[in-house]
């Protein structure tokens, strides 16, 4: 393990500084990358919190801080490492995988990173620093060096938009899918879209193993404890890179500023201490293949109950491009074409006004562009006789634009319902982009 452990730090040194917000990669623009200006906006609806992190102490009391300052560049302690094991969970998916790749080294594996800007790559300087590419990296040199990386890491999103952008981003080949996502809260919500993202994973036609991690922001913020009760639920491992860092800083072992260059993304030390994280697990498990079960079994959503009602499931993204799935009855002053970063097909006003839609859901969202350009206004969503939802599409002053996600009508039983989107502040904002519908 030292070996592999020094590879990785080697990547870590001579890392260079990171200002800003930005860095994405994989095709995403810095303007899209969720910065602490972004998490703090959503970390204000956080009060609902769902579970104590008594698995957190327990680690902690069994694996503690170092004693004294330590140099984080120099990666992680054996007690970090042991700590980031929040939940091994059922580890035969990975085992099988990882066998696969032993047995054969020419037999390609599909890993998919799921996840926001963190996963896109924003806080490393350069691709290779990312932890995702360092997590392939080992792969190719422990394992098997036929391996496809697909990022599907996009800036300032959620797992509530993830739940359902998954069937277009999660390629069903897939042999392990990481899901991570700190611009998620600690609420029974949240609990709920990664109920059905995970549910929707696990069911793939490939059965990929399904492995959360769990980054944080300065001062110790994270939703693990409502990813932990879908992690348990579904014995899944569950990777705390919070866990590993945070007890270390609040001891003054090191600064946060040791590991990011913000209050969120991590620099190219804290990449490759998330990448080490999960190495962790994958060396366990390599170099206790013999005594890993490997037996896996096909994952039946209607024979595992879900502990949220499987609020999400079908989750689907409706646009232009989807006339099956959301129907113009009355497009009114929407008639430019709206696209931005990954989402195309929707509909955009630059005259303020309003468009009428017909959609068959249960639980209805709006995808839409939040704007820094000032031009960009409030709108009034009503569904049905229900009470309107104001969105509003302006970012004044923020880092820059990006898809923002929110709900807006949810239900017991799907029904097509008549969807009113109607501009509230005349001309003054004439400006407003639907990026798509999320329906479920």
């Amino acid at each position: 393990m030292k070996n592999k452990l020094a590879l990785i730090l080697a990547l870590t040194i001579c890392a260079s500084a990171f200002a800003g917000c930005g860095g994405a990669s994989s095709g995403e623009s810095s303007k899209a990358a969720d910065s602490s200006a972004e998490v703090a906006e959503t970390a204000d609806n956080s009060g609902d919190t769902i579970a104590e992190e008594t698995a957190s102490e327990k680690l902690l009391a069994e694996y503690p801080v170092n004693d004294g300052a330590y140099d984080f560049k120099q990666g992680a302690t054996e007690n970090m490492l042991a700590r980031s094991l929040l939940n091994r969970g059922d580890t035969s998916r990975l085992a099988a995988k990882i066998q696969r790749a032993v047995d054969d080294p020419k037999a390609v594996t599909n890993i998919c990173y799921l996840g926001d800007s963190i996963t896109a790559g924003s806080g490393a300087s350069g691709s290779a620093k990312q932890y995702t590419n360092l997590i392939t990296a080992w792969w190719e040199e422990n394992l098997s060096l036929y391996v496809l990386g697909t990022n599907a890491g996009i800036g300032a999103t959620d797992s509530y938009l993830a739940v359902h952008r998954a069937y277009r981003d999660v390629p069903p080949e897939s042999d392990i899918v990481f899901i991570e996502f700190i611009n998620d809260q600690d609420s029974e919500f949240y609990q709920a879209t990664m109920d059905s993202l995970v549910r929707y994973c696990l069911a793939l036609e490939n059965q990929p193993a399904v492995i959360l991690i769990e980054p944080s922001t300065e001062g110790g913020g994270s939703p693990q404890s409502a990813h932990l009760k879908v992690a348990e639920t579904y014995d899944l491992p569950m990777i705390s890179y919070h866990d590993a860092i945070i007890p270390e800083i609040d001891a003054g072992n090191f600064a946060w500023k040791d590991t990011s260059n913000d209050n969120v993304h991590p620099n190219d030390a804290g990449h490759a201490v998330m990448a080490q994280c999960v190495l962790n697990l994958f060396d366990q498990v390599k170099d206790g293949l013999e005594n890993e079960s490997k037996e896996v079994t096909p994952f039946d959503p209607a024979a595992v109950e879900s502990p949220t009602g499987d609020r999400f499931a079908g989750a689907t993204l409706g646009s232009a491009d989807t006339p099956e799935l959301v129907e113009v009855v009355d497009a009114g002053t929407f008639t430019e074409s709206a696209q931005f970063g990954n989402f195309s097909g929707g509909w955009g006003s630059t005259t303020g006004g309003s468009a009428v839609f017909k959609i068959k859901c249960k639980d209805l969202g709006i995808l839409y562009h939040k704007n820094i350009s000032g031009t960009f206004g409030k709108v009034a969503v009503k569904v049905d006789d229900n009470a309107a939802v104001i969105v509003d599409g302006d970012f004044p002053g923020g880092w820059g634009n990006y898809p923002k996600a929110e709900e807006i009508f949810s239900s017991d039983e799907a029904a097509e319902h008549t969807v009113k989107v109607e501009f509230i502040n005349g001309d003054t904002a004439p400006d407003f982009e639907i990026l798509g519908w999320m329906i479920s």
